[in-house]
């Protein structure tokens, strides 16, 4: 789809607009387009509309153009859920025409997240470990694979971090994540643990043990002797094909013992899906569901693939068909109602397929503080690790190093950074 917009500071609306309806396809910024955005006017083709809002009244023209409805209508930001601090549910839908299905959803989700109470002035903790066997082919974070990496160094360093860090002694929700966790040794799993649990309480602590061929019976043991209340086991699909294709092994037998090892020592379990999998269509994505019913789990979360630019899916140019995954969307909403889960967050991303969603469904009281307090962004969070980011309440930022070089090299200049960010706003608190 070419299009050209002559007041280059417009060109994003158009092309948030302009991903909507075409996102199977190139982009190009091309002057001689058909598709023209100038001065107080659309025109296409032989057809001139003048604007006053000109994302709404281009997504009106483009779905009598192309005859699609997105579901959440014009809007494109990441933090829907933040409009209800503002505007009504009905004004929501009225004013980004969203569909009554999605405005239901926000209500939903609202209505779960009014049940927590959280402090703004309270702090949470990110601790990130950049390790990965494989890259997934979906993945754009700046992992480190394999295990030519010194990841004991790492701990260490990551020990000296948080135990020179000037938080609180008291947080409210603990996460570590990455990266994958579990990939780390025995040893430094327990010595890790150890130090968080030796500065810090916490209300809540979850440790991301996404994929099982980095997980054992003693790695569990050792999470719920430190206090880890909650793990995410997370097959993204069920379908031993499609995951290979993405990249990683699979074990479907190795991850049903570990399954049910964790839920004997009384972890509150979520797993992982994503929506638009290479090669995984509406008829191979609904076996998932099949397997779900007899497993269960506490939470489940269903991502919606977004194409980043540093992944290999990106450079390959696959994107899911957004039929299925309009189909596919349905059949969640299907499952959750029928097994009693409710929405308790969601969040949206660029170049997300089908202009859809990424939604944390709950079973009974079991939502986690975390996955709401950095969504909604309801109180700082200090990061700790490789490019790790400290974001505070009142504003303030800060991203550790993105690599791991320069990571351990400007270590004491980060803790410091942060500890600055810290005080400041602690003394005008």
């Amino acid at each position: 789809m070419k299009f050209y917009v002559t007041d280059s500071r417009k060109r994003k609306e158009v092309y948030d607009i302009l991903n909507i309806f075409y996102d199977h396809e190139e982009l190009d910024f091309d002057p001689t387009a058909k598709l023209r955005i100038e001065e107080g006017k659309i025109i296409l083709e032989d057809r001139v509309v003048g604007y006053d809002n000109l994302k709404k009244d281009l997504y009106t023209i483009l779905t009598e153009e192309t005859g699609y409805k997105s579901p959440w209508g014009y809007l494109t930001g990441s933090k829907p859920s933040k409009l209800l601090q503002k505007l009504s549910h009905q004004e929501i839908q009225t004013k980004y025409l969203l569909s009554p299905a999605k405005v239901d959803l926000l209500m939903k989700v609202k209505n779960e997240q009014d049940k927590l109470t959280i402090n703004p002035r309270g702090f949470s903790l990110y601790i990130n470990i950049p390790f990965c066997p494989t890259r997934c082919h979906y993945c754009s974070y700046p992992t480190l694979v394999g295990n030519r990496h010194d990841k004991s160094a790492y701990v260490d360093r990551l020990i000296y971090e948080l135990e020179n860090i000037n938080l609180p002694n008291k947080l409210d929700a603990i996460y570590i994540g990455g990266g994958t966790p579990s990939f780390i040794s025995t040893k430094d799993l327990e010595k890790l643990l150890g130090a968080i649990n030796k500065k810090f309480t916490y209300q809540e602590f979850t440790f991301e043990a996404g994929r099982e061929d980095t997980l054992d019976f003693d790695k569990l043991q050792i999470l719920r002797e430190n206090m880890v209340g909650r793990i995410s086991l997370n097959p993204q699909s069920f379908n031993k094909e499609v995951i290979e294709r993405a990249g990683r092994t699979y074990d479907f037998d190795h991850f049903l013992e570990i399954y049910t090892k964790a839920r004997s020592l009384r972890f509150i379990i979520n797993m992982d899906f994503i929506v638009g999998l290479m090669g995984e269509d509406a008829g191979l994505f609904a076996k998932n569901f099949d397997l779900l019913k007899d497993l269960m789990p506490e939470n489940i979360t269903f991502h919606t693939l977004a194409i980043k630019v540093a992944s290999k899916y990106f450079e390959k140019s696959l994107k899911a068909s957004r039929k299925d995954t309009l189909a596919i969307s349905q059949m969640i909403d299907d499952f959750v109602r029928g097994n009693s889960y409710k929405p308790y967050y969601l969040y949206r991303q660029k170049n997300i397929v089908g202009n859809l969603e990424n939604v944390g469904y709950q079973k009974g009281a079991t939502s986690q503080r975390y996955n709401i307090i950095i969504n909604e962004e309801l109180q700082s969070i200090v990061g700790l690790g490789m490019n790790a980011n400290t974001k505070l309440i009142n504003g303030k930022k800060y991203r550790n190093a993105r690599n791991l070089r320069d990571y351990f090299t400007n270590l004491e200049e980060e803790i410091t950074s942060k500890n600055k960010l810290i005080n400041e706003y602690n003394k005008n608190n």
